[in-house]
């Protein structure tokens, strides 16, 4: 009505018309070509009066036919190459004043220009006083800034300067002439900033602010629509029909659901619950406010963005997608309803806007082009769909990116914002958990290669982020560093303890026989790696349980060894985590790279080292995560190997000692036997562990037989079977022999002290009886005229009769202390022996310790050089060593031997230490004996710091089976 009224008023006569040029400022939705179609009718004559009457009032005075001259060009029309055909008068037009000049005069208005646009020179007011004079003309020039673009490739005919400084001199002289004349009028449509011919607007909005002291008093600048006439447009030219009063319910639900999340302290900004923005979303319905906002403050804003089509189409294609999924609970077209996966709406907001790098920011963090591959919010958002929950991650990457697109300081959207656009209500009165959004929020912010957030806004860049940056020097790390780095982190997480750990063995002879600390395996990741459905064990696993040494002997003990298995669904993942570990410590670890990032970015990095770290060691739990343990349930085929899966832990509960995650799974499959268990029955233990009909055991051989027999636990604490031993001698199932004292103990003997040796015998009561074997506290010696025919007692010792014993040394009690005191087995078991004997006959202080190793094969190597290495660990004392190798290498006729015997000081055997131990290494036969004295003038305490010492170091060098023969000091 504005431009209608000022329009006439200049042509006719009224009142209002003072303004000789009205420039039309275009924005989104803008309606400019409805404002200048409906002045062309009306100017024309040609509009029913009662219409106008209508619009403008009774009053307005209106032209007839004829009244008014009209001229109208379009910008897109003029070609000043081809030209314009007007075939009706056989000629063509090249410029804008030639086109004038025909539409207000003919074929002799057009003679009147033929010259000037032969020359390319712009004519002068004259032209328009011969065309025009004093008659009332309405001249209408639309998308001028288009032609000015082609018009700059043309030179005019003396080359000194461009169609387009000649147009827009034209320009300047038909504004001078229509500012000269009472009823001319020119309407002159001008672009925003953003148009796609930014740079020719810019510069004809330079040529008029030059001829402002011309115009400016007879320029009025109208915008065709406001702000908030924008809705009504979109709506109107979207819609046949749009019912706003049926929606009312809508709009209370989203009113109800704002006050319901700002009463729980929401992060929503304050005008969503006044009255305006419900006036704002009944005039933007069926749309969101905040999409048309966002397009039309911000899209609109971006060079090459076609204000009325481009929204309109965009709009439209979101309405289409919509009409066809229809998703429950849509009640209003929000901004992340425009569907990004959706081609033609991708290439509008990229490509179309001269913003192609944005098309990376797209496929790499909101939605993926590729089947089988998944942006970052779509990675986020599937844990989410997966519990029930829309799509948050894509729906706040979508409103963000649009919020985006602008360049400066209107790019972006702050949190409060961003929620408002993104929250929506359902029909059960409840909505989107906001707390739910703020999480997906932000995941999405921790793994998107593109997102930035300020402090204040949240915008994509198409410059990667400190992710992106992570992410390129993780694909210059090799996968080969990336493995070692695992393989060192496995033997960190899982440590000797209950088990032994034995880490990527690839034969059965790199897992040693034995019946000592269970074998904990592991199995390199990608030389055995199995599925989710693998549950037959794979064949190296097979093979090395069944099968020692290099020469594939049947193994023996069975129950003492366990394997960890990778998961092959998650070893590449893992490997990607260690690749990604080592990028952050490459960059972190990069002074001058480092130097190149902000302080925020810095603190930044080191907590994504930090975290990287930890992700290391849940990435390689959560890979060895299958678990095979000797089970008689598993059966034959499976090589009674019986698989578990290790319980996944949450990030917080990572174990630094893995090994006690499975110890945990063992006692919950009563598969070991700790010193927290219950003791164990002896019948239970004989009847799994005796072979039938079988009389007796060494409690060593029965120790042995819980690493051997499948049926049994793993006995991880030796203390246990010694409570079972005592077990089943008050329960009457055997009787304890000790073989140095010559008694057996039953139910009614004073209790020993259980040992675990070969010299520690368990009977059957049958068999004990039957061997009239002496029972502690029921034996008496018998008369001598009784004794007379039966056999002497002898010393253990020396074998002499007992009254005969020469090896002993009298005690004030009659007993004779032993000279000589023998413990053997493991290195635990041989010390205790010999303390538990020093404690039995008062002995503080041992004169002399003789340690002997005797082996063979790569176990008697082993214990011999471990055995060397713990001398110079025992502290004070003198060492002598004796020490006899027959190594053999080859075989048959070309066989090599070494043969060596050695005795004397600890000083000149540590110089052929090093020849004898790789000789022994490197040996495919050997047999070895190793011999240590060791003297202690002041004498070695029993179970002092010294004497645990000795132990400790020769368990920690784990010392195979040792003798330990020990010389009491004479008193």
């Amino acid at each position: 009505k504005t431009r209608l009224n000022d329009a006439l008023g200049r042509l006719v006569g009224n009142a209002a018309g003072k303004n000789a040029i009205i420039r039309l400022e275009t924005a989104f939705g803008g309606g400019k070509t409805h404002n200048l179609i409906a002045l062309y009718h009306i100017a024309s004559g040609n509009t029913p009066s009662a219409s106008v009457a209508a619009l403008l009032g009774k009053s307005a005075k209106l032209p007839k036919p004829g009244d008014i001259v009209v001229a109208g060009v379009v910008g897109s029309d003029l070609d000043p190459t081809i030209g314009m055909d007007h075939a009706a008068d056989k000629l063509k037009t090249y410029t804008l004043w030639g086109e004038l000049a025909y539409q207000l005069g003919g074929r002799a208005g057009y003679a009147l220009a033929k010259e000037s646009e032969e020359l390319k020179a712009a004519p002068g007011t004259g032209l328009f006083e011969t065309l025009v004079g004093d008659k009332p003309a309405l001249i209408m020039i639309d998308e001028i800034a288009r032609h000015l673009r082609s018009a700059l490739a043309v030179p005019t005919a003396t080359k000194r300067s461009t169609l387009a400084d000649q147009t827009i001199a034209f320009l300047m002289s038909l504004l001078e002439f229509a500012a000269s004349k009472e009823h001319c009028l020119v309407v002159l449509t001008l672009a925003g900033p953003g148009d796609a011919f930014a740079n020719e607007t810019a510069l004809l909005r330079q040529k008029l602010a030059e001829a402002q002291s011309v115009v400016s008093r007879q320029e009025r600048v109208l915008t065709p629509t406001d702000e908030g006439e924008i809705s009504a447009i979109v709506t109107h030219r979207l819609f046949k029909t749009v019912n706003r009063d049926g929606a009312r319910a809508v709009f209370d639900g989203y009113a109800r659901y704002y006050a319901g999340v700002m009463d729980k302290q929401g992060d929503l900004p304050q005008r969503c619950t006044r009255a305006e923005y419900a006036k704002e979303m009944r005039a933007a319905y069926p749309f969101h406010p905040e999409l048309l906002n966002t397009l039309n403050r911000k899209t609109a804003t971006i060079p090459n963005f076609n204000q009325t089509r481009g929204a309109l189409r965009l709009l439209a294609w979101t309405m289409r997608a919509l009409w066809q999924k229809r998703p429950a609970d849509t009640w209003l077209i929000h901004p992340h309803h425009l569907d990004l996966a959706h081609t033609s709406i991708a290439e509008d907001l990229t490509s179309r806007l001269d913003r192609p790098k944005f098309k990376s920011v797209i496929e790499s963090d909101i939605v993926s082009p590729l089947l089988g591959t998944s942006a970052k919010a779509q990675d986020v958002d599937q844990a989410l769909i997966a519990s029930g929950k829309p799509a948050y991650a894509r729906r706040l990457a979508t409103t963000i990116f649009l919020h985006s697109l602008t360049q400066g300081i209107a790019s972006g959207v702050d949190p409060a914002d961003l929620m408002l656009a993104v929250l929506e209500p359902n029909a059960s009165g409840g909505g989107d958990d906001p707390a739910v959004v703020a999480r997906a929020l932000e995941r999405l912010y921790d793994q998107a290669w593109f997102l930035e957030y300020d402090g204040h806004h949240y915008r994509f860049k198409t410059e990667p982020s400190l992710n992106k940056i992570i992410a390129d020097e993780t694909a210059l790390i090799a996968a080969t560093k990336a493995k070692a780095e695992i393989e060192t982190r496995i033997k960190q997480i899982w440590k000797r303890g209950y088990f032994k750990p034995v880490y990527f063995p690839v034969e059965p002879a790199d897992v040693d026989d034995d019946a000592d600390l269970p074998k904990l395996v592991l199995m390199q990741f990608e030389a055995v790696k199995i599925g989710a459905g693998d549950i037959e064990p794979p064949a190296l696993v097979r093979r090395i349980y069944e099968y020692k040494g290099a020469m594939d002997s049947f193994r023996t003990y069975q129950n003492n060894i366990v394997f960890l298995i990778a998961d092959a669904d998650q070893v590449d993942n893992m490997v990607g985590v260690a690749r990604r570990y080592l990028a952050i410590g490459r960059i972190v670890g990069d002074a001058e790279r480092m130097s190149e990032f902000n302080e925020e970015q810095k603190k930044a990095l080191k907590k994504m080292g930090e975290a990287a770290e930890l992700d290391v060691r849940i990435a390689i739990t959560k890979t060895y995560r299958y678990f095979y343990y000797p089970s008689p349930d598993a059966g034959k085929t499976h090589s009674f190997l019986r698989r578990e899966t290790l319980p996944a832990q949450e990030q917080g509960e990572v174990e630094k000692d893995q090994s006690n995650v499975i110890l945990r799974v063992l006692r919950a499959l009563k598969k070991v036997q700790t010193g927290d268990d219950e003791v164990l029955p002896a019948a239970y233990v004989k009847s799994k562990a005796w072979d039938q009909n079988q009389a007796s055991m060494t409690t060593e051989d029965l120790r042995q037989t819980f690493a051997r027999k499948i049926g049994l636990r793993m006995l991880l604490e030796v203390n246990q079977l010694r409570k079972t031993i005592q077990n089943g001698v008050q329960t009457g199932v055997w009787i304890y022999y000790d073989a140095g004292e010559q008694f057996g103990y039953d139910r009614e003997s004073p209790p020993p002290v259980f040992q675990i040796g070969d010299t520690a015998i368990l009977y059957a009561p049958d068999e004990a009886a039957r061997l009239q074997i002496r029972i502690k506290g029921k034996w008496k010696p018998e008369s001598a005229e009784r004794a007379g025919n039966e056999a002497e007692i002898k010393c253990p010792v020396c074998g002499r009769p007992e009254r005969d014993c020469i090896c002993g040394i009298d005690r004030p009690d009659g007993k004779k202390i032993p000279t000589k005191l023998v413990g053997q087995g493991a290195v635990a078991q041989a010390f205790q022996k010999i303390a538990d004997e020093c404690q039995e006959y008062q002995i503080a202080r041992v004169r002399q310790l003789f340690i002997t190793v005797d082996g063979i094969g790569k176990q008697g190597a082993a214990d011999t050089r471990a055995l060397g290495l713990a001398i110079p660990q025992f502290g004070k004392g003198r060492f002598g060593v004796e020490q006899e190798m027959l190594a053999t290498f080859g075989k048959g006729a070309n066989a090599e031997s070494f043969q060596q015997t050695f005795r004397g000081g600890w000083e000149r055997f540590k110089r052929i230490k090093n020849l004898a131990d790789a000789f022994a290494q490197e040996a495919d036969e050997l047999k070895i004996t190793m011999r240590v004295a060791a003297e202690f003038d002041d004498g070695l305490q029993v179970g002092g710091a010294q004497f645990q010492t000795l132990r400790d170091v020769l368990a920690a060098l784990e010392v195979g089976k040792i003798i330990i023969e020990a010389t009491p000091v004479e008193k």
